[in-house]
């Protein structure tokens, strides 16, 4: 009883009929119980929902059921033959239709409601995931003492669809400067995921000039040419006049400007 008092006075609350102690009573309910903030939370979506969506049909199939019931009604009434129908007697089939469009409208708005909720659920655990996985990439990288935690750093990052622009920098970082050129090249093949963005296909193009790792720089110019990237055939021209670049950079980047040209 006590249950079916509050659930009332729910509905009241979401339609704003509420004031004063009860109203008040209501909403330290909703925060104190789990099970009520539920319901609440349940009811306001049906209440926004109702709305803000237009009106709703049932489905075409339970309107052919609906249809073929009665339908077949009528002639089992017409085959036995029954006293014929008075006047007032068709209110019934008004109620059974009513009954059924409430039936099918209840059932889609509790679909919608449950999906939309659920879709909630999971883009709120998803953000937070992804959140979780660049502080963990942010902080690895930063981890000067430990050239695996970096690597590790730049693997993780691997895991990520969508480019962020902090990792992006971190990444770009660690490909230049990172003192370990296993982790170099690891930053060189994350980047390489997201070289259709203008940023980044600039620091990797940059990065052939500046790169003092030969093995890292290789990689570079091998890239540039997996990706048929024009644009880097200015950088491999100006490795051929540096003295510091050690020869076999040279060769491979001599190599690379024939491959794109």
């Amino acid at each position: 009883m006590e249950e079916r008092k509050m659930e009332d006075l729910m509905i009241d609350y979401v339609e704003g009929n509420l004031t004063g102690e009860l109203k008040d009573h209501v909403e330290k309910t909703i925060e104190k119980n789990d099970e009520w903030k539920q319901e609440f939370d349940r009811l306001s979506g049906i209440m926004e929902m109702m709305d803000s969506t237009v009106e709703l049909q049932p489905e075409s199939s339970l309107r052919r059921d609906f249809n073929t019931m009665l339908d077949e009604e009528l002639d089992d009434q017409e085959s036995a033959k029954v006293v014929p129908m008075k006047p007032d007697s068709g209110k019934w089939i008004v109620r059974i239709a009513a009954s059924v469009t409430l039936l099918a409208l209840g059932a889609v708005i509790g679909i919608l409601v449950t999906k939309n909720i659920q879709n909630q659920r999971e883009l709120a655990a998803l953000k937070s995931e992804m959140q979780l996985t660049k502080q963990l990439v942010i902080s690895s990288l930063q981890d000067q003492t430990s050239a695996s935690s970096r690597l590790k750093g730049v693997n993780t990052s691997m895991v990520m669809e969508k480019s962020d622009d902090e990792i992006i920098i971190a990444l770009i970082k660690a490909m230049n400067t990172d003192e370990n050129t296993n982790v170099r090249l690891a930053a060189v093949s994350a980047l390489a995921r997201f070289v259709e963005e203008e940023p980044v296909k600039k620091a990797l193009i940059s990065a052939l000039e500046t790169q003092d790792d030969p093995v890292v720089a290789i990689s570079l110019i091998n890239l540039m040419v997996q990706l048929k990237e024009k644009e880097a055939v200015e950088s491999l021209k100006n490795l051929l006049h540096r003295d510091e670049v050690h020869e076999a950079v040279k060769d491979e980047a001599q190599l690379g400007i024939f491959e794109l040209s």
